[in-house]
């Protein structure tokens, strides 16, 4: 066969891998097969097994970041209108006022819890007012600048929107007017704390006098 004829010979994919592995220099794994013989001989010689490294995170578990509930949730300012008035004095301060009794059976101390809601809700209403004075005052900047652009449809809307704004204000202020003559909605919330008070006060007698046994 001639020189030419060696090369031509084509070789089995077997015959090519063997042929590529006996170009790799055996003596290439020799320092890794030696390195781990010193390692084994330098565990045995100090009688103990060699430790190997173990991520820490196998152990530990690192907090992971607390994501919001609603990630398109954006931080919207607080409002203050006629409806947060609304259910505040729809409460009913009843169980209050009877754990206040148990806690404090003085007539003095009701008094002073009294005038802490008197003053809760002239709060409020402080804040509402505040909360609409500023909204009017936006109303009347969009009233005046769309009616320097000629949007007369978009005028008219908020002249009218304007309107129902004034008469929750009128409202408001019928709530503090009532409130500061003890009459009207406000006076749900003494009501029911003096009720439940008063039913403190049974309780207390009822146990400590007339459900004694004789």
């Amino acid at each position: 066969m001639s020189l030419f004829g060696i090369f031509s010979i084509k070789k089995t994919p077997t015959e090519q891998e063997n042929t590529i592995k006996s170009t790799i220099d055996p003596q290439q794994e020799t320092p890794m097969s030696s390195q781990t013989d010193s390692s084994n001989n330098h565990s045995s010689s100090n009688g103990h097994a060699q430790i190997p490294d173990i991520p820490e995170k196998v152990f530990v578990e690192f907090e992971k970041p607390k994501v919001k509930d609603d990630v398109n949730a954006t931080d919207e300012p607080e409002i203050w209108d006629l409806r947060s008035l609304h259910d505040h004095l729809s409460q009913n301060f009843d169980k209050k006022g009877f754990e206040d009794a148990l806690m404090n059976p003085d007539t003095s101390y009701m008094n002073e819890n009294i005038e802490f809601i008197r003053n809760d809700i002239n709060l409020l209403i402080s804040k509402i007012k505040n909360y609409y004075r500023g909204y009017l005052s936006k109303i009347e900047f969009h009233i005046e600048s769309r009616k320097r652009n000629g949007m007369i449809e978009t005028v008219e809307e908020l002249v009218n929107f304007r309107k129902t704004i004034e008469a929750e204000m009128e409202a408001i202020n019928s709530i503090e007017e009532d409130t500061r003559n003890a009459v009207g909605l406000s006076q749900n919330l003494i009501l029911s704390y003096k009720k439940g008070f008063k039913n403190g006060f049974a309780a207390i007698t009822y146990n400590t006098i007339l459900n004694r046994k004789s």
